[in-house]
């Protein structure tokens, strides 16, 4: 499993992530997350994304996460999330995911589709220190939490405010090669960031879910396109897929091993696929708006 740099955090991460949002449904059982997560670092895959309001009840994915945290604590670069505004309430959570993850850090926290202006509506206010922000940066003062980071699906130009903080480490959003023509963080932020040195993570490299969970996957004979356009983005350390059990993993893991850069006649040939699919049925929106 090929390694890069997440940015100035100067951490080495496998450049295929484990997406653990599939690990809260039903039929998935605790023993099955263990599988899935031991024979993860096996293969070299240390970076795990998590979130949690992944799931309720008996089938929180963090909470079926948490056995196998444990065991291989040490090989994992862990990562969850805050979709609390307030500095109570991101404390509130980030305990919350410290007990159900069994561990006593998180690698990486970030504030949860910081797009979405219903969860984060006054960004002066999730900046300062009664805000989001101010929690994550206690917590890291205090070991807590080791890096911060911003998630998101739409609103690209609302991350500039995440940039202008200075104490961002890490972006994941939304890249594919169906919405690079729709929402388009790759040249909207991410040269900026790129020029920061901010670490840069992939998700919904093969579609993921649109509004209301409604399923928007990519193709399926497209699946080795749309992890190599992922894996080609410039200064993109890792692209997180989401996994229920094994055979997915292994098939992400020997598609990443097996990565090949685009030929010129190949990018044109995706370009013009993925500009047909982002005019027609959902696609121009997706994850919601806004998308500018």
């Amino acid at each position: 499993m090929p390694l890069a740099t997440l940015g100035r955090t100067g951490v080495q991460v496998s450049r295929l992530g484990l997406g653990c949002a599939h690990f809260q449904r039903p039929h998935v059982r605790i023993d099955d997350v263990t599988a899935v997560l031991h024979r993860a670092v096996e293969l070299g895959v240390n970076y795990l994304d998590t979130a949690p309001n992944y799931g309720a009840g008996p089938n929180v994915a963090e909470q079926k996460m948490g056995p196998a945290v444990r065991e291989i604590r040490d090989r994992l670069f862990l990562v969850t999330k805050t979709e609390e505004p307030t500095y109570e309430g991101t404390w509130r959570l980030l305990r919350q995911s410290l007990t159900r993850l069994q561990t006593d850090h998180l690698d990486l926290v970030h504030l949860h589709n910081f797009g979405q202006v219903e969860r984060f509506p006054d960004l002066q206010f999730t900046f300062s220190k009664r805000g989001a922000f101010g929690a994550l940066e206690e917590a890291k003062k205090q070991g807590v939490v080791r890096f911060i980071g911003a998630s998101g699906h739409v609103f690209p130009a609302r991350f500039h405010a995440a940039l202008d903080s200075g104490g961002i480490d890490v972006l994941m959003n939304a890249v594919n090669y169906v919405v690079q023509h729709v929402y388009d963080f790759e040249h909207k932020i991410w040269c900026r960031a790129r020029h920061e040195n901010i670490g840069l993570v992939a998700m919904k490299v093969l579609g993921g879910a649109g509004p209301g969970g409604t399923g928007f996957q990519l193709p399926t004979d497209s699946y080795e396109w749309a992890m190599r356009y992922a894996l080609s983005i410039p200064g993109l350390a890792c692209a997180v897929v989401g996994i229920e059990n094994t055979t997915e993993l292994e098939q992400a893991v020997a598609t990443t091993v097996g990565f090949k850069p685009f030929t010129p006649a190949e990018a044109h040939t995706l370009a013009q696929r993925g500009l047909t699919l982002a005019a027609d049925g959902d696609w121009p929106q997706v994850y919601g708006q806004p998308v500018d």
